[in-house]
């Protein structure tokens, strides 16, 4: 089985860096992006099964990813909160 593309979005660099060394500590290969052009293009390429967003993204930014994902069959996982539990959310959201 191929394992699931994550992306996540987010504001803070510094979160951000902490988000994908706590992804990859728990095996899972994911890509942060902080501008919502990368994003898009990325998700428009088909590269994502999954993408995070984090707190810090302002409203309209949230919602055009949303209807971006729900359009490209992307799922979606708003996470709340320090990184400590997004592997186990991100698991729990693919089984």
């Amino acid at each position: 089985m191929t394992r699931p593309s994550v992306l996540f979005f987010g504001r803070n660099p510094s979160m951000m860096a902490i988000v994908d060394l706590q992804l990859k500590e728990a095996g899972i290969t994911a890509t942060g992006y902080m501008d919502e052009a990368e994003l898009k293009q990325a998700i428009e390429n088909g590269e994502a099964t999954m993408l995070v967003i984090g707190g810090g993204v302002e409203k309209e930014p949230r919602e055009r990813m949303k209807a971006l994902c729900a359009e490209k069959n992307v799922l979606v996982l708003e996470h709340w909160g320090g990184p400590q539990n997004l592997p186990e959310n991100i698991n729990e959201a693919f089984s």
